[in-house]
C-alpha cells in the first residue's frame, strides 16, 4: 500500500513513523484511526550521519499532519514500576538485561500512567538527534510503549495481547485483570508462535477456556491465527 495524500487534505490525517533496524515505515490514518495508506523505506542506519537521516525522513514527510507519532522498534528494553523509577538510573535499569548499551546509544524512557510503569530503551544517538530536530514536540516511543498505551485496554479478565512482527511476537498477559507479563519472543513457524502462547498460559496457570487472545498486525499472517485458533479463542484486530 503506497502513500496517497496531498497538502490540501494531509492536516486531516495522522502520521505514524516506525523506525526498525533495517529501515522505517510511514502509516497514515484517518480521524477514526483507520489505516488508509502506508509505505516502507529500507535503510542502513549505521551508515548514515544525523544530517543524512534528517534529509531522508524529511523528504518522506513533507506534508502537515494533524498528529505525528514516532515509534522506535527494538528488542532492547525493560519496564520498571513508576514508584521506584529514577531518571538518573534509567541506563542502570536497562543494563540489567543481557544486552548492554553501546557508546553511540542514548537511553530514553516513556512513562505510562495508566499502568503506573515506565518503559526504558536505547536508541542510536544519530536517529534520536535527527528525529528530535525534525519533530521537537513529539516524544519518541518504544514500540511496546505504543502497543500498551494505544492498543491495550485495562482488563478485568484473563487476556493475552500479541503484536506480531517479522519473526517476533510481543506478548502482554493479564491474569484476573492484573498485568502479569510483557515480553518478546522469536518464532519461525506458526507452531512456534502457538507454543510460546500456550507456554505462557501454562506457566501462569490461566484457564484456556476463560482466556481471550487479541492478535494485532497479523492481517498478512493468517496461518498464525489459524493455528492458534485450534487451542484458544482468538480475536484479530
Amino acid at each position: 500500500m503506497e502513500l496517497h495524500t496531498d497538502s490540501t487534505t494531509s492536516h486531516q490525517y495522522s502520521l505514524s513513523i516506525r523506525i526498525t533496524l533495517d529501515g522505517f515505515s510511514l502509516s497514515i490514518a484517518d480521524g477514526a484511526d483507520s489505516l488508509i495508506s502506508s509505505k516502507t523505506i529500507p535503510t542502513i542506519w549505521n551508515s548514515l550521519s544525523v544530517d543524512e537521516i534528517t534529509q531522508l525522513v524529511k523528504r518522506e514527510t513533507q506534508l502537515n499532519y494533524r498528529n505525528i507519532r514516532l515509534i522506535y522498534e527494538s528488542d532492547f528494553y525493560t519496564f520498571v514500576p513508576a514508584p521506584i523509577f529514577r531518571s538518573n538510573e534509567a541506563e542502570q535499569h536497562l543494563n540489567f538485561q543481557e544486552q548492554k548499551t553501546l557508546k553511540n546509544d542514548i537511553v530514553l524512557y516513556n512513562y505510562l500512567p495508566v499502568w503506573d510503569t515506565v518503559s526504558i530503551f536505547a536508541i542510536p544517538k544519530t536517529i534520536q538527534v535527527a528525529l528530535s530536530q525534525l519533530f521537537p514536540n513529539t516524544i519518541i516511543e518504544h514500540h511496546t510503549s505504543y502497543f500498551l498505551s494505544a492498543k491495550v485496554k485495562t482488563q478485568h479478565e484473563n487476556a493475552i495481547f500479541i503484536w506480531t512482527r517479522q519473526k517476533k511476537m510481543d506478548v502482554i498477559t493479564f491474569k484476573n485483570g492484573k498485568l502479569y507479563l510483557l515480553n518478546s519472543y522469536s518464532y519461525q513457524t506458526a507452531e512456534d508462535f502457538t507454543y510460546h502462547t500456550l507456554n505462557i498460559i501454562d506457566k501462569l496457570s490461566i484457564d484456556t477456556d476463560k482466556c481471550k487472545v487479541y492478535l494485532f498486525n497479523a492481517e498478512k499472517k493468517q496461518e498464525l491465527k489459524n493455528t492458534l485458533e485450534k487451542y484458544l479463542d482468538v480475536n484479530g484486530q
